[in-house]
């Protein structure tokens, strides 16, 4: 089994690495972001990255200001830069809204201002507002997914190990959740609630509707399984010494298709961060100036806003990014379970 598992790790190390980069990325957002979600420079809208340089002897950032508004311009002012400081004092925070703190890992004094990846129309820092919208988006998603697997696992095993009418009545209502796009029904279910909702309310609303799409595919599969391994002969013994079905689920037929639930979960994962991020994109999700992935791309979608800030598109970059890994972590435990198979 230690064999098992670790040719399981070292097949699935380099997309676990990838991943854990980025979770912990977002679990410490405000440690690592040097400026809050919503820390604004109106003066500074739109200001390309600058990244700390050696100058006199020192790690500092030059201070910048405007040269063309219109446009978007900017230059160093002459002689002035900020040294960096690490472990540093900076704004104050309350870490995932329990601990408060004012340490951060990096941070300049004002006016100088830190923008590794760029700052928005408001003159947000996209780095940090991009920390914050991962630790959004995979922490919906995990949720989602965590109870989109408990409703479809369960109604699988319902379906494939009960009687003709429950099998019947359960697939057909899956049925009817697949045969309209997730996108619209999304949309749809989003659309019963009022505007003007709060962060946590418009959170827990897209947690439940992102679920509720996406049970039915996997319950059909889990079904399918269920229905196969119920003819088995350590099912039939099971059952012929009083066994319930409950216990026939947990001892024999959820461990049989453990390979397939991991399997599904890396991909229905990036399928849930993607749902969020469409509807944040279309201004129904999570609302500003509290960040998700998808309505920092949405700040984007606007041509002038990406002649003058193009680097507000790395948040596509991102999201592209985390589904290509998850799938990549998918074919790895896969193949790793064909080869444990035909051993």
């Amino acid at each position: 089994m230690k064999r098992k598992s670790g040719n399981m790790f070292r097949r699935a190390g380099f997309p676990l690495v990838v991943l854990g980069i980025f979770f912990v990325s977002g679990l410490f957002a405000e440690f690592l972001a040097p400026y809050r979600y919503d820390s604004v420079r109106f003066d500074l809208s739109y200001m390309p990255p600058v990244w700390p340089a050696f100058h006199s002897g020192r790690l500092q950032v030059p201070v910048m200001s405007v040269s063309d508004p219109v446009l978007h311009r900017f230059r160093h002012n002459p002689g002035q830069w900020v040294p960096v400081r690490f472990l540093c004092r900076g704004e104050g925070y309350r870490w995932m809204g329990v601990i408060s703190s004012h340490t951060h890992l990096i941070c300049v004094d004002p006016p100088g201002r830190l923008s590794f990846l760029g700052l928005d129309v408001f003159g947000r820092d996209l780095w940090s507002r991009l920390l914050y919208g991962i630790r959004f988006s995979f922490l919906l998603s995990f949720s989602a997914v965590s109870l989109s697997f408990f409703v479809g696992i369960l109604a699988g095993l319902a379906a494939g190990t009960g009687s003709g009418w429950i099998d019947q009545l359960i697939m057909r209502i899956g049925e009817i959740f697949m045969a309209i796009p997730s996108l619209y029904l999304l949309m749809g279910i989003r659309a019963v609630f009022p505007p003007g909702l709060s962060t946590t309310e418009v959170t827990l609303i897209m947690t439940g509707a992102l679920a509720f799409v996406g049970w039915a595919g996997l319950a059909r599969v889990v079904r399918g399984v269920a229905r196969s391994l119920r003819q088995e002969e350590f099912v039939l013994a099971a059952r012929s010494i009083g066994v319930s079905w409950w216990g026939i689920w947990g001892r024999h037929i959820l461990p049989n298709m453990s390979y397939y639930l991991l399997v599904a979960l890396t991909i229905s994962i990036p399928g849930f961060i993607v749902g969020e991020a469409g509807l944040s994109f279309l201004g129904l999700g999570v609302s500003e100036p509290h960040p998700s992935l998808g309505n920092i791309l949405a700040e984007s979608q606007s041509l002038p806003a990406m002649k003058a800030a193009p680097w507000l598109l790395l948040s596509g970059v991102v999201i592209v990014s985390i589904v290509i890994v998850f799938n990549l972590l998918g074919d790895r435990l896969r193949e790793t379970g064909q080869t444990g198979k035909a051993r």
